[in-house]
């Protein structure tokens, strides 16, 4: 077990201590403040936006304010209207099942999160190119499927092949400096292409190797 693994464990325990502590009501209603105060925000922007437009003249300046101080005002407002409702759950008979429920959803949260984290890796970095605390981590193999169903579970038009971006800036990289060192041996001094036609020298490419290097040419656009 590495440092990796033991920052895994970590995650996931202090995820499911503090929705055990506030209970899963309290943590449910915690998202559907934040995801209200984002779609009063997307909804309302346009309204706030002309109003501190009167006030502020520089309209980048204008466009933070009434996003941010639209957000922080709802987000605070449906926090504590949530937060008044969360309060039944905390008392009476329900409050050992809240708090059962939230252990539950804290441990839920805390695989979610690292199983993000391990996508973005796993997007952004090939195989062979994790360095070997991420390669020798006991845990690799359980991230692995966690990235794996979340992936799965993304729009068609969002799903990324494990490794593809990285394997494609791979590919286009190798493409750039193939066709760097055409272009070099292209336009040599020493090159055949150098002589004009009709002269000694007179070019030696043939058409095939033309082609080749108007491939990789196009290749690096």
């Amino acid at each position: 077990m590495n440092a990796l693994d033991l920052a895994i464990i970590a995650v996931i325990a202090l995820s499911a201590v503090f929705a055990f502590a506030r209970g899963f009501v309290r943590e449910v209603l915690s998202i559907i403040a934040w995801i209200g105060a984002a779609g009063i925000t997307l909804y309302g922007f346009n309204s706030v936006y002309a109003i501190t437009a009167r006030f502020v003249t520089t309209p980048l300046l204008a466009d933070l304010i009434a996003g941010a101080g639209l957000f922080v005002i709802s987000l605070i407002v449906l926090t504590i209207v949530t937060g008044y409702l969360a309060r039944f759950a905390d008392s009476g008979a329900l409050s050992p099942i809240n708090r059962t429920l939230g252990l539950i959803f804290g441990l839920a949260r805390g695989i979610v999160l690292v199983s993000v984290a391990y996508l973005v890796v796993d997007i952004s970095l090939p195989q062979n190119d994790r360095p070997p605390w991420i390669k020798e981590a006991k845990s690799e193999r359980f991230l692995a499927k966690g990235a794996e169903v979340l992936r799965t579970a993304l729009p068609e038009s969002l799903q990324v092949k494990t490794g593809g971006v990285a394997d494609d800036a791979h590919r286009a990289l190798d493409r750039a400096q193939e066709a760097q060192k055409a272009m070099r041996a292209y336009s040599s001094p020493t090159a055949p292409s150098a002589a004009r036609p009709g002269q000694e020298g007179a070019p030696s490419y043939n058409a095939g190797e033309r082609s080749e290097m108007d491939r990789l040419i196009k290749n690096t656009r």
